[in-house]
């Protein structure tokens, strides 16, 4: 079965299998690897007071991830429950239970039942029925470990057993046979059970007929109805929303990538085919649910037992969750006497309620994986006079949470974004609120790490400034809450949202002079929940607001609360909130609004909400999106479709995932809605890969086509800098700015070697100058260069798009271009630089310019004094470029600069600058544009030093001094020669091919920081805030020490 192993094809494949038949029942047997791997986790993790029996099938113990063994602990829960459930009602009622689990793989279902419930298996007996190779594997396991024969009494010789028989004892039987030869299945079952008519048998199939071909599984499931007195239990994948549903279409993906295809899960898409399924092939009784329904019934686990898997293993993949388990049912099924049927559950039918016409739903792809983030939080920057911008803040990205935002720009591609960088401002963190307050700032409120580790902090983004300020900090540390703008008073309210441990009860009001302020809460107290959808406010006069508070997890379920807030705030030292019920239309209404995750945003005089999952159904594409508004103290709910169309209409564009999104309104009443995407279990992860706009105007007043400044793209990725911004210390100079001095770099004349070292002992950069670097200086021009290198010649380039390339949001791209192409290029004006690589091993091996350039190396030469270098010599790199600016990073080597042909303007900084200069943790390069910022008061606390560089000037660059160069000539031709001045054992081992990977040092204490601050995380908030500070301080102390 899947993950387990069994079942394919029809009766007619045996017994002279084909190669590539045989070769697929193969790999089906296979998926029972992972799957058990799986199922250990769970074991070890949450049954450590049971003996655990899957560990003599697992090798190695992996710890899986918490979504993925929340999901399989749910499965295992679900079979246990039925299966013990049968045992008892076997027993009371004298008769032999006989369980038999089809595709048993390497499941340990007979041991576990022996150990939990021994009295109800007094008089049962458990068959495991799988392909012969996989259960003679299993058979082999269980011979050889005493852990698993001691269980079983009664225990046959196996020379005395007939095929399928493979193993019999008193409790447990073995059958090797193809669930396709159902003869040869119902052959074992007498023999290992005797008369069928005397017992009671459940059958269960977890994951493994849906490998057979769908008439021989529904043979399977009809010839087991008529064995006697039966119940069937199956577990297996539905397409409840069909095969184009995102979390679909990667599970199916996944399953052929395996060349294990479902089989049944076309024909039996829904619990209602499931249901007809059974109920047609002879079952009395069937009862089906989905595995999200499973979850929330009473029947397989209860309340106190939700909350205890919380205490077990932290967890908030709560939207994952539920897309996963929508996907799978349960199906228990009776045959027998004086059975009724249960009816397929119902899901809400669109065509009860009002439904719109479809609204367009445009699609901008963006390259790459930009803009890939979940659980973010984004913000219009729209500003009078530029393109429409959204910023959309931290989040989880394709391998960890972000210290970075996304900007993306409507209209004409190439703009030129004021925002550069961020600066410093918050941490990483996901499920955070990010709320517009006017003129007061965009608040960014709380949010987390793992869901153990909540955050407090709040901050305000000056969109004008392009600046975060740290403000006022939340009373407990939140995420997950609800944060709205009161109109334009600059007030924000907050509800709802998890702390430590338990959920918000408090209302709070953020002032931006008092902080947070909390409220009387007055009316019906909502439930404290989290992930839950606050609407925008609507002003009613003299400090009132209102709006509406809907969903929510509540004691791991999903709230069908929907209530509406009335805000007082006439009276900023005792804000009100008072809540009250809000009549809905339907009954169908009030389930399209029981959601998790969902965004809320105002339209006109009504809001929308999308996105999400819902309470006990999965949010099929028809009412992903529906309209809120309210009538006399009634709330009415409108479907609106909406259809995916790409550049130019095309229908093509993917169809998104609105689960980890930030949804915005923009000025045209349009939805612009970036990022998100759900890890789709074990099966591979699905990210929305560009902006979606959604436009829900009346479709009369739509514009035919799209123009071209409606288009979306990404336009930069700025990095934020964790911390808190210093303000300027330097009183400022004559004229009152706050800039920065530049001081310029000393030019010397060195004779001796012993001179350069003094200067490479000093560690200050010089301009030297008098040097013999060769002909180089006199005959090196694009034309002879082009003659010595050869015109067909391929070299990688960077092609920019403006003059200040930023290697951290790649305003730039690599490309594969002829030498002579890049120099007639080059001599146009166009904006390329080339950096030379490695000729024979560029991924491997260092530059070095008298290899990767024979023609070039007998012009270049370092002169005697410089033989330091040569004699550490570790690359020597070719640099040519046009008008573009090489941007701000550092050098872990020393390092010569010589400039060979043109001219060229460098700003260098000491490294002590580095906290003022926003460097993220771990990275080399800056996104700050020094040029553009020289005059302005954001270098105001860094120390510039300037060199102007005519050919055969050579600039000594220390290591770790940070800089950044721009031509002052139409070309610049120079030769960049690194060496290592320290001894190896303070580089970092392994693969260095640029020569600026961070020394051993420094790789290492960022893993000791990390192990450090994982160790403080038990701690409360306040008490590891203060220790983690102490030791901050302590470490800058030791730095200036």
């Amino acid at each position: 079965m899947s993950e387990k192993g069994s079942r394919s094809r029809d009766v007619k494949a045996r017994p002279g299998k084909t190669a590539q038949a045989k070769a697929q029942d193969d790999q089906v047997m296979a998926t029972n690897n992972s799957s058990i791997v799986s199922k250990r986790s769970v074991e070890y993790l949450y049954y450590p007071n049971e003996p655990h029996f899957f560990r003599y099938f697992v090798k190695k113990l992996q710890r899986r991830a918490p979504l993925i063994n929340r999901g399989y602990w749910l499965r295992l829960r679900t079979i246990d429950v039925l299966v013990r459930n049968f045992l008892r009602a076997v027993r009371s009622r004298g008769r032999r239970a006989v369980v038999v689990n089809l595709g048993c793989g390497s499941d340990v279902l007979p041991w576990q039942c022996l150990t939990r419930y021994p009295e109800d298996c007094g008089n049962a007996k458990f068959v495991d029925v799988d392909f012969p190779d996989l259960i003679e594997r299993k058979r082999a396991t269980v011979a050889r470990t005493p852990e698993l024969l001691g269980a079983f009494t009664g225990v046959r010789e196996a020379q005395k057993l007939l095929k399928p028989v493979v193993f019999e004892s008193d409790k447990y039987a073995q059958l090797g046979c193809d669930l396709r030869d159902l003869k040869t299945v119902q052959q074992g079952l007498v023999e290992v059970v005797g008369e069928l008519a005397e017992c009671e048998f459940i059958f269960v199939a977890e994951v493994s007929i849906t490998y057979m071909e769908t008439e021989g599984a529904d043979e399977v499931i009809r010839w087991a109805s008529t064995v006697g007195q039966a119940e069937f239990v199956l577990l297996e994948q539905i397409l409840p929303d069909g095969d184009e549903h995102p979390f679909a279409s990667t599970m199916l993906s996944h399953f052929r990538k395996l060349n294990t295809p479902l089989k049944s899960v076309h024909t039996y898409p829904t619990v209602a085919d499931q249901h007809k399924r059974f109920s047609s092939r002879g079952w009395d009784s069937v009862r089906v649910w989905t595995l999200w329904q499973a979850w929330a019934d009473e029947i397989f686990l209860s309340k106190s037992e939700r909350l205890w898997l919380d205490e077990v293993e932290p967890f908030d993949e709560w939207e994952e969750f539920a897309l996963f388990a929508s996907h799978y049912c349960v199906v228990h099924a009776k045959a027998g006497s004086n059975l009724h049927s249960t009816p397929a559950p119902s899901i809400p039918n669109l065509a009860e309620i009002r439904v719109e016409p479809a609204a367009p739903l445009y699609f901008d792809e963006c390259p790459g994986q930009r803009g890939q983030r979940r659980f973010a939080a984004a913000v219009q920057l729209c500003q009078e006079g530029t393109p429409q911008l959204v910023m959309n803040v931290l989040g989880l990205g394709t391998k960890t949470r972000l210290q970075s935002c996304d900007i993306f720009a409507r209209g004409a591609s190439g703009y030129d974004s004021p925002l550069k960088s961020c600066e410093v401002g918050p941490a990483s963190r996901m499920c955070h609120t990010l709320t517009d307050l006017g003129s007061h700032g965009v608040l960014l409120a709380g949010g987390r790490g793992s869901p153990s580790h909540p955050f407090k902090d709040c901050w305000l983004f000056d969109k004008s400034q392009q600046v975060w300020q740290r403000v006022q900090d939340l009373p407990t540390p939140l995420y997950r809450h609800a944060v709205t703008a009161l109109g334009d008073s600059g007030l924000g309210l907050l509800v709802g949202g998890r702390g430590q441990p338990t959920p918000n009860e408090d209302c709070l009001l953020y002032h931006p002079d008092a902080g947070w302020i909390c409220c009387e809460v007055g009316g019906e107290k909502p439930a404290a929940v989290y992930g839950a959808m606050l609407s925008p406010a609507v002003a009613s006069g003299g400090g009132r607001f209102s709006g509406i508070y809907a969903g929510g997890l509540e004691e791991g379920l999903i709230s069908n609360q929907i209530l509406r807030w009335e805000a007082d705030v006439s009276d900023i030292k005792k804000p009100i909130i008072k809540f009250t019920t809000l009549s809905v239309g339907d009954s169908f209404s009030r389930q399209l609004l029981a959601r998790f995750g969902a965004s809320c945003l105002q339209h006109g005089d009504e809001f929308i909400v999308l996105g999400g999952v819902g309470r006990d159904h999965l949010l099929n594409q028809q009412y992903e999106v529906v309209v809120l508004s309210t009538s006399e103290g009634v709330l009415s709910v409108t479907g609106r479709r909406f259809v995916v169309s790409g550049p130019e209409g095309s229908e093509l564009a993917p169809r998104p995932l609105f689960v980890g999104h930030s949804a915005v309104s923009m000025p045209d009443s349009s939805v612009v809605i970036v990022g998100g995407g759900a890890t789709c279990f074990s099966m591979g992860t699905f990210w929305n890969k560009g902006v979606y706009s959604l436009h829900l105007a009346n479709v009369d007043d739509l514009p035919m086509g799209r123009s071209l400044d409606s288009h979306w793209a990404h336009e930069t990725t700025i990095d934020i800098i964790p911390g808190e911004p210093s303000l300027p210390t330097d009183p400022g100079h004559e004229d009152g700015l706050a800039s920065c001095r530049i001081t310029p770099i000393a030019r010397l004349r060195v004779e001796t070697e012993d001179e350069f070292r003094k200067i490479i002992r000093e560690g200050r950069p010089v301009v030297l100058e008098g040097l013999d670097l060769g002909n180089c200086v006199s005959a090196w021009t694009l034309e002879y260069l082009v003659e010595k290198v050869g015109g067909d010649r391929k070299v990688v380039i960077h092609e920019a798009a403006t003059q200040a390339m930023d290697f951290t949001s790649k305003n730039f791209r690599y490309v594969t271009t002829e030498f002579g192409e890049f120099a007639r290029r080059i001599e146009r004006g166009d904006r390329l630089y080339l950096r030379a690589l490695s000729h024979e091993k560029p991924t491997e091996r260092p530059a070095l310019l008298a290899e990767d350039f024979p023609g070039l190396s007998t012009d270049f030469d370092l002169p005697s004094q410089l033989s330091l270098v040569r004699d550490n010599l570790f690359s020597s790199v070719l640099r040519l470029s046009g008008p573009v600016n090489m941007w701000l990073h550092y050098d872990v080597m020393a390092n010569v600069y010589c400039q060979i042909g043109g001219s060229k303007r460098l700003i260098l900084f000491p490294p002590s600058d580095v906290e003022h200069l926003s460097f993220a943790p771990g990275a080399s390069s800056s996104g700050i544009d020094v040029f553009s910022n020289l005059d302005s008061t954001r270098l105001a606390q860094t120390r510039p030093h300037e060199a102007m560089l005519s050919p055969g000037d050579v600039l000594f660059l220390p290591p770790l001094w940070l800089h950044t160069a721009t031509p002052t000539s139409n070309q610049s031709i120079a030769v960049n020669v690194f060496f290592r001045d320290l001894g190896s054992t303070h580089y970092a081992a392994g693969r260095d091919v640029y020569g600026n990977r961070d020394l051993a040092a420094y790789e290492k204490g960022r893993q000791d920081v990390a192990r450090i601050a994982n160790s403080f995380q038990k701690l409360p908030a306040e008490a590891k805030e203060f220790y983690l500070l102490r030791l901050a301080d302590e470490l800058r102390r030791k730095a200036l020490a």
